[in-house]
């Protein structure tokens, strides 16, 4: 158990620690800039269809369940 908990963290704790490092490079031409309306659009679109096709599957398999118990 504990080397599943804790092998798992130092890699992290490693690409964290290598993501620090990097020098910041400033905004140009292909970046999107998050206090946008577009970007808080986009991330609630993205939100919508991922929950979306989390549970569209549960609820098309009902129909089909009740039609095959009905024979």
């Amino acid at each position: 158990m504990l080397l599943g908990r804790f092998g798992t963290i130092l890699p992290v704790l490693a690409i964290a620690g290598s993501l620090a490092g990097k020098k910041r490079t400033p905004p140009g031409a292909g970046t999107l800039p998050t206090h946008t309306p577009l970007f808080v659009t986009l991330l609630v679109g993205v939100v919508l269809v991922v929950g979306a096709l989390t549970f569209i599957p549960a609820l098309a398999l009902g129909p089909v369940a009740e039609h095959l118990s009905l024979r």
